[in-house]
């Protein structure tokens, strides 16, 4: 009569399966970790970093008085040094456009980020805007600008 002898592979392998089971949550559960380590720090970044309403106003005034310069002096006639005159009106009426800029701006801060939603009207005889921006990581992003 032959003896049997315990097959050895058979024992081993549950031991094997529940190591590796272990292993598998244990790097789950660190990965967790790390991505959630990442991620808190990705929000403070983006919260700390997320630009105030004084800030957008800056921004605003000086991308409105780059804008009339381009689309609006630029087009003035030249003569009696029109177009002149109009650039040299938009920069010693810098205060004046901020002052219309702060007027027709909400703010919606989402801590992370900000959205402005700004309406400009400067004169009846001139084209009113509507322009969207975002301000993130310190810097503004105009996404949306209609003529009205």
């Amino acid at each position: 009569m032959r003896l049997q002898q315990p097959n050895m592979v058979n024992h081993l392998k549950p031991i094997k399966t529940i190591a590796t089971q272990r292993g598998r949550r244990q790097t789950l559960k660190i990965g967790a970790i790390a991505g959630g380590c990442i991620l808190a720090a990705l929000s403070g970044v983006l919260g700390i970093t997320n630009p105030d309403q004084k800030a957008y106003n800056e921004f605003a005034t000086q991308a409105a008085i780059g804008y009339l310069k381009v689309e609006v002096c630029a087009k003035a006639p030249t003569a009696f040094g029109l177009q002149k005159l109009c650039q040299s009106e938009l920069e010693s009426n810098q205060s004046k456009i901020k002052k219309i800029i702060v007027d027709g701006t909400q703010r919606q801060d989402f801590v992370l980020f900000s959205r402005y939603i700004t309406d400009l009207s400067i004169s009846p005889d001139l084209p009113s805007y509507h322009v969207e921006s975002v301000g993130v990581l310190g810097q503004f992003i105009i996404y949306k600008t209609q003529k009205q």
